[in-house]
Protein backbone atom coordinates (compact mmCIF):
# COMPACT_ATOMS: atom_id res chain seq x y z
CA UNK A 1 0.00 0.00 0.00
CA UNK A 2 1.09 3.19 -0.90
CA UNK A 3 1.45 6.09 1.75
CA UNK A 4 0.06 9.12 0.85
CA UNK A 5 1.49 13.05 1.77
CA UNK A 6 0.20 15.57 3.61
CA UNK A 7 -0.85 18.14 1.13
CA UNK A 8 -1.80 21.43 1.88
CA UNK A 9 -4.04 24.37 0.70
CA UNK A 10 -3.96 28.37 1.19
CA UNK A 11 -7.30 30.30 0.51
CA UNK A 12 -6.84 33.66 -0.67
CA UNK A 13 -9.74 35.95 0.59
CA UNK A 14 -11.34 39.45 0.51
CA UNK A 15 -10.31 41.39 3.33
CA UNK A 16 -11.48 45.03 3.84
CA UNK A 17 -7.81 47.08 2.63
CA UNK A 18 -5.53 49.33 5.31
CA UNK A 19 -4.29 52.14 4.40
CA UNK A 20 -0.26 52.50 3.10
CA UNK A 21 1.66 55.22 1.49
CA UNK A 22 1.32 52.85 -1.56
CA UNK A 23 -1.69 51.36 -2.98
CA UNK A 24 -1.71 47.71 -2.75
CA UNK A 25 -3.98 44.86 -3.51
CA UNK A 26 -4.86 42.94 -0.34
CA UNK A 27 -6.36 39.17 0.48
CA UNK A 28 -6.70 37.65 3.76
CA UNK A 29 -4.82 33.90 3.49
CA UNK A 30 -5.96 30.78 5.51
CA UNK A 31 -3.43 27.88 5.71
CA UNK A 32 -5.18 24.41 5.64
CA UNK A 33 -3.43 21.29 6.13
CA UNK A 34 -5.21 18.12 3.88
CA UNK A 35 -4.79 15.03 5.56
CA UNK A 36 -5.45 12.10 3.06
CA UNK A 37 -7.46 9.37 4.38
CA UNK A 38 -8.22 5.43 2.32
CA UNK A 39 -9.61 5.32 -1.02
CA UNK A 40 -8.46 8.30 -2.26
CA UNK A 41 -10.47 10.59 -0.61
CA UNK A 42 -9.01 13.88 1.97
CA UNK A 43 -10.13 15.47 4.95
CA UNK A 44 -9.26 19.40 5.51
CA UNK A 45 -7.54 20.05 8.74
CA UNK A 46 -7.97 23.04 10.86
CA UNK A 47 -6.52 26.09 9.84
CA UNK A 48 -3.20 26.60 11.18
CA UNK A 49 -3.10 30.61 10.57
CA UNK A 50 -4.67 33.74 9.12
CA UNK A 51 -2.90 36.47 7.46
CA UNK A 52 -3.09 40.09 5.44
CA UNK A 53 -0.82 40.02 2.81
CA UNK A 54 -0.04 42.38 -0.55
CA UNK A 55 -0.59 40.84 -3.91
CA UNK A 56 1.58 40.41 -6.29
CA UNK A 57 4.24 39.83 -4.38
CA UNK A 58 2.95 36.97 -2.16
CA UNK A 59 1.89 34.95 -5.38
CA UNK A 60 4.97 35.33 -6.99
CA UNK A 61 7.10 34.30 -3.87
CA UNK A 62 4.93 30.78 -3.59
CA UNK A 63 5.11 30.11 -7.22
CA UNK A 64 8.70 30.56 -6.68
CA UNK A 65 8.27 28.22 -3.96
CA UNK A 66 6.35 25.67 -6.74
CA UNK A 67 2.95 26.12 -5.55
CA UNK A 68 0.29 25.45 -7.87
CA UNK A 69 -2.21 28.88 -8.54
CA UNK A 70 -5.60 28.16 -9.14
CA UNK A 71 -8.47 30.56 -9.69
CA UNK A 72 -8.86 34.13 -10.34
CA UNK A 73 -11.63 36.21 -8.19
CA UNK A 74 -11.28 32.95 -5.20
CA UNK A 75 -7.19 31.93 -5.64
CA UNK A 76 -6.72 28.94 -4.08
CA UNK A 77 -2.19 27.79 -3.57
CA UNK A 78 -1.56 23.85 -3.13
CA UNK A 79 1.31 22.07 -2.85
CA UNK A 80 2.29 18.77 -1.20
CA UNK A 81 6.32 19.97 -0.05
CA UNK A 82 6.45 20.15 3.61
CA UNK A 83 9.23 22.98 3.29
CA UNK A 84 7.47 25.25 0.66
CA UNK A 85 4.61 25.28 2.48
CA UNK A 86 6.37 26.23 5.89
CA UNK A 87 8.14 28.75 4.21
CA UNK A 88 5.20 30.54 2.59
CA UNK A 89 3.59 30.24 6.03
CA UNK A 90 6.26 32.02 8.14
CA UNK A 91 6.52 34.24 4.88
CA UNK A 92 2.90 35.60 5.15
CA UNK A 93 2.66 35.74 8.81
CA UNK A 94 5.51 38.48 8.82
CA UNK A 95 4.21 40.07 5.82
CA UNK A 96 1.35 41.55 7.38
CA UNK A 97 3.46 43.15 10.32
CA UNK A 98 5.64 44.86 7.51
CA UNK A 99 4.14 47.66 5.76
CA UNK A 100 6.94 49.01 4.02
CA UNK A 101 7.19 47.06 0.33
CA UNK A 102 10.99 47.37 0.72
CA UNK A 103 11.46 45.10 3.40
CA UNK A 104 9.41 42.02 1.53
CA UNK A 105 12.62 41.40 -0.47
CA UNK A 106 15.20 40.95 2.04
CA UNK A 107 11.91 38.82 3.78
CA UNK A 108 11.89 36.31 1.33
CA UNK A 109 15.40 35.69 1.00
CA UNK A 110 15.90 35.58 4.67
CA UNK A 111 13.32 32.56 4.67
CA UNK A 112 14.87 31.13 1.95
CA UNK A 113 17.90 31.01 2.88
CA UNK A 114 16.29 29.20 6.56
CA UNK A 115 17.23 26.37 8.14
CA UNK A 116 14.55 23.47 8.97
CA UNK A 117 14.72 23.51 12.26
CA UNK A 118 14.57 27.47 12.52
CA UNK A 119 11.84 27.60 10.15
CA UNK A 120 9.74 24.39 11.40
CA UNK A 121 9.88 26.45 15.14
CA UNK A 122 8.51 29.84 14.32
CA UNK A 123 6.11 27.67 12.34
CA UNK A 124 4.58 26.15 15.34
CA UNK A 125 5.01 29.43 17.12
CA UNK A 126 2.85 30.87 14.75
CA UNK A 127 0.41 28.17 14.36
CA UNK A 128 -0.05 27.19 18.22
CA UNK A 129 -0.35 31.24 19.33
CA UNK A 130 -3.10 31.14 16.32
CA UNK A 131 -4.51 28.14 17.58
CA UNK A 132 -4.41 29.62 21.34
CA UNK A 133 -6.16 33.33 20.57
CA UNK A 134 -7.66 32.61 17.38
CA UNK A 135 -6.48 36.35 16.48
CA UNK A 136 -4.72 37.88 13.77
CA UNK A 137 -3.24 40.70 16.02
CA UNK A 138 -1.84 38.21 18.46
CA UNK A 139 0.40 37.13 15.84
CA UNK A 140 1.37 41.03 14.68
CA UNK A 141 3.23 40.28 18.23
CA UNK A 142 5.25 37.14 17.43
CA UNK A 143 5.85 38.63 13.62
CA UNK A 144 7.73 41.34 15.32
CA UNK A 145 9.69 39.49 17.74
CA UNK A 146 10.78 37.32 14.71
CA UNK A 147 12.10 40.41 12.88
CA UNK A 148 13.87 41.38 15.75
CA UNK A 149 15.43 37.63 16.88
CA UNK A 150 16.14 37.02 13.23
CA UNK A 151 17.45 40.66 12.51
CA UNK A 152 15.83 42.10 9.48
Amino acid sequence: MESKNTQYMVKLKYIKPIKLPIVKEQKLVEFIPIIPLEDDKYIKGKIEGAARVFLPEFINFAKHLGFEVSGKKRITLKTDDDYAYLRLFVYAMVMQALKDNTMWGKLEDHILSMEPLALRYWASTFRNNYWEHNNRRKLLKIAKCFLDVEEI
